[in-house]
Parts: C-alpha cells; structure tokens; sequence
C-alpha cells in the first residue's frame, strides 16, 4: 500500500537546523566580549590619552559581570561615558575609530583572542627604511608556503587617500596601510598586524650576510627541453625523465625554493570537447618571468601538454605545467640547479596525494581621513622638520641651477635629506608628506641623470678631454641611482650604455 508522507515538516526542520548551525557557526567566529582582569587593565593603559572618533579619551576604568568577564568604561573629553566590550575595541581599532597616542596602532595578533599587544610605528618605519633586503617567507595556502627568499628593496611607502578614492583591506578587514616596492618589480602590500608580524620576525635586513644570495632582477625563461627516459632504481624498477628549463643568466634559485602542487580543474578536455576533472601538476618557480612565447611539448612520457606559463594569482612566477593522471605519481618530483643557466625538473612514477584548488583574491574598499598640518608654525624645528625643510631648499635650488649636473647633485641631496627626514618623523602625515616627495623625485631622477651624463660626454668628447677621476664617479653615482629607479627598458639600456663608456 502506498502511504503518501508530506516533506514539509521535514524542510522545517531543516531550515530550522540550517538556521542553528549558521547561529552557532557564528557564534564560534565571533570575537569575544570580554577579556581577562589583567587583559583588560594593560588594555585600559594602553588606551588612555588616545582618541575615540575625534574624541580624546581622559580615562579608562575595568569593569566586569561576572569572575572573568571584564570590559572597559571610557570617558571623553566631549563628557560622555561608553561601555566597551572587546568585540567594538577590536572593531574600532580595525576602522582607525580607536587611535592610540603616541603613534602607535592596536593590534590582535591571534585570530579570535581578546590578547593584544602595540605595533610602535615609528620604530617600525626607522627598520624599514633602513633596511636594504626583505626575507620573503611565503605564507599559509601558497604553493611555495614555508619556503624564503631574500629580496632587494627598491622603496617603502604608505597608502593613504592621495593615492586613490578608496583602500583595499584584507581578508579579515584590516586595511592594508604600508606598500613595499621590490627591485625585481613584486609589491607586497602590509596591514597593521602584517606590519606587526614582519617587524617582529626581523624580516626586515639592514646588512645581510656576505655569503647570502639577495635576488634583484627576475630570472627569464628562454627554451624548454626533454631530458630522455632513464633508469633510476635497477632494483625497484624506478625510470625518470624530466624537462630541463633555461634561463637569461646563472640561477641562483636552491631547489628547496621551487615548489610544486597538483591542482583539479573541471575543464573541456581539447580532445574530447567533454568537461570533466582534469589533474595538473604545477612546478613553481618563484622571481621569475616569461616575456615571450616558449614551445612546450604536447606528450612527454605520462604528461601531456607540458608548457610554461606565467602565474596569473601570484606576482613575479612562471610554473611548469602539465596534464597528468595522480595514480601515475609516487613520488614527488626532483629539481636540479645545472651549470648550464638551467633547472632539470625529474619526474618519476610518484603522487602527490594533497590537491590544492586554486581561490580567487577578492578585495574591498574603505576610506582613510586626510592628513593634518605638516610643520610648526611656532617654535624650535624638530630633527623632522629641519630635515623637510633642507630637502624644500635644495629641490628649489635645483629648478633655479642652469647646468644639469649641480640639478642633479642637488636632487641627490634632497633624497638623501627626504630619507633622513622619514627616519626622524614622529607620526603618519610627516613619513607620508616625505616619502611623497621622495617619489616624486625618484620619477624625475633617471631621466635628469641621463641627459646630464650625455650632456657631459659630449661636452669633453668636442674639447678632446676625459673626464677627470672625480667626475667620472660623480657620474657613476648619479647612474647607479638613477639604474634602480629607472621606469622603462629604454632608461635601462640607455644607463648601462652610459656606465660602459665611464668604466
């Protein structure tokens, strides 16, 4: 006998248990109201003297509801009283609502947990500028993730509403605050609590070790070739074969720094016309570039379509990337670093059993407050402003010199003051308005250096005379400078022709 059974009670309870679960989901994510006694009084120190949305904040009192549930009570200068629980605290120190003095930002290093601690900026900007090398430790859910690489830095600089109408911000909502430029062209944009962890992690090399490999330039690919199939285990019967990678120059890369992954893709197979899930195998090679077309093959052993392209997510990467069926893998490929400008990748009859799937980086915007005033009106001049101000005198002396080479040399010097100024700034709008500057410059810089060496080339060149010991590393110094901050090939090739015919 057939029985009919209504499944609408059944969607209600689903619904209603769908509902529970994103509640308590929710609850799990959510951050916590309260803290800890002594949490809260080193919370409420710290917190005394700054600003609440314009508002200076007089004093700070813990309060609690029961035995380890404590919260803050503030007082504004404005004469309001606020109850703040942890959950607005961190909300507010994310939405620069809550500013602490001194110029310092709030931060929650651990995900969910109400223990805080100081990002001090100041100290954090003099690192930075000083430092000449960034160790790149690449991070969670990264192919190359554990693995580092030591990069020249070419320039720090802050984000601020000058820039653009709206900031990005992360995925956790903190806005990304700092902007580090790198000579091989990779950006890495920083948060407060990224800020925070780099700086506390000595990321940032002032003087690395002679013996270090620092990378500069990225590598480029030139040609792919097959490495034949060969024995490699008589006794288990272990074949190898490979693609050997060639590059514009020695690679410096070790093999532990070339990563690697198998990834799933639901795609159109080119055969068949059908989709269905497809296994790649990705070899990453990290500070590296494709700028032209390079021949891959389309079967090489149990690999199919074997070429290399640039990776799309990910600044500064090319990957080696094949079709191949897991169950043919074992073992995990081999990379070998040869003499020859190139990097075997060794495949053998291994898997990977970790399959990766590739996300999507999606950002959001937010608005920043527009900076205060700049210098003093009254008063003794600070090591800040003194500085500043040298910088302003010499870059309008260099727009009144009617030769290039006192221009140049005066654009020099007011780098060197603009440096110096960032390194004494006490807040976020004097290392901004300086760093500015600096950039302004710097867009300037290889071309005024350029005309004036050829300039003064030619000028000796008509009288039959070589410049003398002292002006030729006067003119090597200005193109050394104007090398790292040239913004085109054409700049480039210009500068190194220019050293060539000084050395």
């Amino acid at each position: 006998m057939w029985v009919r059974i209504s499944i609408k009670p059944f969607i209600a309870v689903c619904l209603l248990g769908l509902c529970f679960g994103f509640l308590f989901a929710q609850g799990l994510s959510a951050f916590p109201q309260f803290t800890s006694r002594e949490n809260a009084i080193r919370l409420a120190d710290v917190l005394d003297k700054g600003h609440f949305r314009g508002s200076q904040i007089t004093s700070v009192f813990v309060k609690n509801q029961g035995e380890e549930e404590y919260y803050l009570q503030a007082i504004l200068d404005e004469g309001s009283s606020r109850r703040w629980t942890m959950d607005s605290i961190h909300d507010w120190a994310k939405k620069d609502d809550l500013l602490l003095a001194g110029n310092r930002a709030l931060i929650f290093p651990v995900p969910g947990s109400t223990e805080f601690d100081v990002l001090e900026k100041n100290s954090f900007y003099r690192t930075v500028l000083k430092a000449s090398v960034f160790n790149k430790t690449y991070g969670p859910h990264d192919p190359l993730e554990g693995r580092s690489l030591l990069l020249s830095i070419r320039k720090f600089g802050m984000l601020d509403s000058a820039d653009e109408d709206e900031y990005s911000i992360d995925e956790t909502g903190h806005r990304y605050r700092y902007v580090l430029e790198l000579e091989n062209g990779t950006r890495e944009f920083l948060t407060y609590p990224e800020a925070y962890r780099l700086f506390k992690s000595g990321t940032f090399i002032r003087k690395p070790d002679p013996e270090a490999v620092v990378h500069r330039s990225p590598f480029q690919v030139r040609e792919l070739k097959k490495v034949e199939r060969r024995l490699e285990d008589e006794l288990r019967n272990i074949w190898s074969f490979g693609v050997e990678v060639f590059f514009d120059r020695p690679v410096t890369l070790k093999p532990s720094q070339i990563g690697y992954q198998v990834v799933e893709q639901y795609l159109r197979n080119p055969l068949t016309g059908k989709k269905s899930n497809q296994f790649f195998i990705h070899v990453i090679f990290p500070n590296t570039l494709k700028n032209r077309e390079i021949p891959g093959f389309e079967i090489l052993e149990y690999l199919r379509f074997v070429q290399v392209v640039s990776d799309v997510e990910h600044q500064r990467r090319v990957i080696l990337r094949a079709q191949v069926k897991p169950e043919a893998l074992e073992l995990p490929p081999f990379m070998e670093v040869t003499d020859r400008n190139s990097v075997i990748v060794y495949f053998f009859t291994v898997t990977d059993q970790s399959i990766a799937s590739l996300q999507d980086y999606l950002q959001t915007k937010v608005h920043l407050p527009m900076p205060r005033t700049l210098i003093s009106a009254e008063g003794p001049r600070t090591a800040f402003e003194k500085e500043y101000l040298k910088a302003v005198e010499l870059i309008s002396s260099a727009q009144r010199q009617e030769t290039d080479h006192l221009k140049v040399e005066d654009y020099l010097g007011a780098l060197e003051a603009l440096h110096n100024a960032s390194l004494q700034a006490e807040n976020d709008v004097q290392i901004s308005h300086s760093l500015k500057q600096r950039d302004v410059l710097l867009k300037v810089l290889p071309k005024q250096v350029i005309q004036n060496c050829q300039a003064t080339l030619l000028s000796l060149k008509k009288s039959g005379k070589q410049p003398d010991e002292e002006l030729r590393q006067q003119l090597l110094r200005q193109l050394g400078k104007a090398k790292l901050h040239a913004r085109t090939e054409e700049q480039k090739k210009k500068i190194e022709s220019l050293r060539n015919l000084l050395q």
